[in-house]
């Protein structure tokens, strides 16, 4: 009778192993899909502009109407004025001391030499040189396509300014929402609004009282700004600083901060945040 029952015992097992092996790959684990991330990503629009420019006023305006039509409040955009374009070589302005405006920056420079544009304007959509076009008539479209994309990163960013020293502190936050491994870096700018001053416009005639907005300044971290880091987990925040004192020229109460991570391999801005300045310090004041 033992022998019976312990042949029917390893007949049992021997059933349930060769169960075992009929389940499939797919059955033996619960398969858990990871949840998109619904976080969209900013437009960086950056534009290579100058004050003798005719068609420059043109691209100004397509720029505006995008950040209008498209997604109020996701689309950044400045106005690059590097050396070494004659678009860009100073004018004679009523608007300052001198009676010469020079909106160029180094920062600016540094990015007309990367992306060596063929004429002005031209725009680039977040960072990636393939996105370059001096075709103003296909800047929507692109900026359209642009705005579709998430991002792994929530960036903010807060600003801290002293009106005696006119010294500006810039501190950002960066969240990530999913694993990364790649080399990123952060820049910090500050941009000016509402530069009144002499701009050539698309009839030939010039314009002395045309308002400049979203001029480059400059980068308070460098023309490249500085490695943010390489490999991040999710769940993971990194804190960082950055700080300047403003030029005596320039108007605090007119001034934006722009901040964005990008990829240091091919350029692409993976989030953007603007800080409004006047803005920024009303509240400050009201706080006080």
């Amino acid at each position: 009778m033992k022998a019976s029952y312990l042949s029917l015992g390893l007949l049992l097992l021997a059933s349930i192993a060769a169960g075992c092996d009929n389940i499939s790959e797919d059955d033996r684990y619960i398969k858990v899909e990871k949840p998109v991330i619904d976080n969209p990503r900013t437009l960086l629009i950056m534009e290579f502009t100058g004050n003798t420019c005719m068609n420059c006023p043109t691209g100004a305006g397509i720029v505006e109407k995008i950040k209008d039509d498209e997604a109020p409040g996701r689309v950044i955009s400045v106005g690059l004025h590097p050396y070494g374009s004659h678009f860009t070589d100073p004018v004679v302005s009523i608007h300052t001391p001198s009676h010469k405006q020079d909106l160029r920056s180094e920062a600016a420079t540094a990015l007309f030499d990367y992306y060596q544009p063929s004429g002005f304007p031209a725009a680039v959509f977040n960072g990636l040189k393939s996105s370059m076009s001096g075709s103003t008539g296909d800047w929507q479209q692109r900026a359209s396509e642009a705005l579709k994309a998430t991002s792994y990163i929530s960036l903010s960013a807060t600003c801290d300014y002293d009106e005696a020293t006119r010294g500006l502190t810039v501190d950002y936050d960066a969240e990530f929402l999913d694993d990364v491994n790649r080399k990123l870096n952060i820049t910090v700018w500050l941009v000016e609004n509402k530069i009144m001053g002499t701009q050539t416009m698309q009839d030939g005639k010039l314009n002395v009282n045309y308002e400049h907005n979203h001029v480059l300044r400059t980068s308070l971290n460098g023309d490249w700004g500085q490695e943010l880091g390489s490999s991040f987990a999710e769940g993971s925040k990194t804190h960082g600083q950055a700080s300047m004192t403003l030029k005596e020229d320039w108007v605090a109460d007119n001034c934006n901060v722009v901040v964005y991570v990008y990829r240091d391999d091919n350029k692409e801005v993976e989030q953007a945040v603007s800080v409004d300045f006047s803005k920024w310090m009303s509240d400050h004041s009201l706080g006080e």
